[in-house]
């Protein structure tokens, strides 16, 4: 059985840490699997509860918190008054975690010196769910923690970024878990000077590359168009919404990213007019969708990457320092595979840009004169 979430719909990315994923786990453990029909004991549920009340609140304050869920679960606010009352505690917490900067503190002080009994009860409730799922005449859980890949970077200081935190520092911590796990990881990550630890902790590392829409040479890869084709069709009907033109050109200005894709997608519906019995979705609104696109990236780009994504364009190659790791994370720059080495380019959106213009000729001179 499958058990899949999207990271940043319980918790903020921005300021995230390992107990906090470990708390959303536990939470998603008992709630989507109740619905998908697992129920847990209600004693295994009470110790669970119990142990996360004495943690972290007051007698008086367990007692509040109790009143008001039950009064929540009366008036239908958050999750079904059905579901188990941990379950409700366990959602609060995530909630006040995502939103309260004071109460995110409080609660991480307070369950970091617990870890290993916290991840003791997530094991319980795991192996009670195995124990279910086995009944089922299924092998197990595959539990899926999506989108963490987005985890903001920040520079800690002394060496620590915030991606390190989470992965090196706290990884043990994440893979501790008894059920296969899946975890998304910054691809910045795996090409830092941590990228070797990473490997040790993670062992089954594996990168995911962009669809690409031109081998590395720059011949168009009419394959990587027929992927993105169907990723489209499978929810669009481009022959109602889109002129073929368009709909090849949001391809390859995507650079094989299905994100920006469907950035592109969604804008592109926006402004295309609604009193046309023609396919609406035109390559002329195609095209206001991009600079869209463009805008955004020339935003975040610093002036000191030009020239290095000038070189990562001509060489196809990055290089293992700070600058090329945030360009790998903010998506200037994308991975793809063709054979291995492994090998890269500069986001289309970004190849639109004056100053990297500007820049790529600069290089080009340089390598002539060279």
């Amino acid at each position: 059985m499958v058990l899949y979430f999207e990271s940043d719909d319980d918790l903020d990315l921005n300021d995230i840490e390992y107990t906090d994923v470990l708390l959303t786990m536990a939470r998603r453990i008992i709630s989507d699997l109740e619905q998908k029909g697992i129920r847990l004991s209600e004693k295994l549920l009470e110790e669970v509860e119990k142990w996360f009340n004495e943690v972290l609140y007051t007698e008086e304050q367990r007692r509040e918190i109790e009143r008001e869920l039950q009064t929540e679960a009366e008036l239908g606010i958050g999750l079904p008054k059905e579901l188990p009352l941990v379950a409700r505690l366990l959602a609060r917490l995530t909630g006040q975690i995502k939103t309260g900067r004071a109460v995110k503190t409080e609660i991480r002080r307070k369950l970091d010196p617990q870890i290993s009994q916290l991840i003791n009860n997530v094991n319980l409730l795991l192996r009670a769910v195995h124990a279910q799922i086995r009944k089922k005449g299924q092998q197990g859980l595959v539990l899926i923690i999506d989108n963490l890949d987005r985890i903001v970077f920040r520079d800690l200081g002394h060496g620590r970024t915030s991606h390190t935190a989470f992965y090196v520092e706290h990884g043990e911590q994440l893979r501790n878990l008894d059920c296969h796990l899946i975890y998304t990881v910054p691809i910045s990550l795996m090409y830092s000077d941590h990228a070797t630890v990473v490997q040790s902790i993670f062992p089954d590392c594996h990168v995911l590359p962009m669809i690409k829409m031109r081998d590395r040479e720059g011949r168009p890869y009419p394959p990587g168009l027929a992927h993105l084709r169907a990723m489209l069709g499978a929810r669009l009907d481009l022959q109602v919404l889109c002129t073929p033109e368009a709909v090849d050109y949001l391809c390859e200005v995507s650079g094989g990213h299905p994100r920006d894709l469907m950035f592109m997608v969604r804008q592109a519906c926006i402004y295309a007019p609604d009193d046309v019995t023609t396919p609406p979705v035109t390559l002329e609104v195609v095209k206001r969708a991009e600079a869209q696109l463009v805008a955004t990236y020339s935003r975040m780009i610093p002036e000191e990457h030009y020239p290095l994504l000038a070189r990562v364009h001509m060489t196809k190659q990055v290089q293992s320092d700070k600058a090329h790791e945030l360009m790998l994370y903010n998506l200037s720059v994308l991975e793809y595979i063709n054979g291995m080495p492994p090998w890269h380019d500069v986001h289309p959106a970004v190849c639109k840009l004056p100053k990297f213009q500007t820049a790529l000729q600069a290089e080009r001179k340089v390598g002539l004169v060279t």
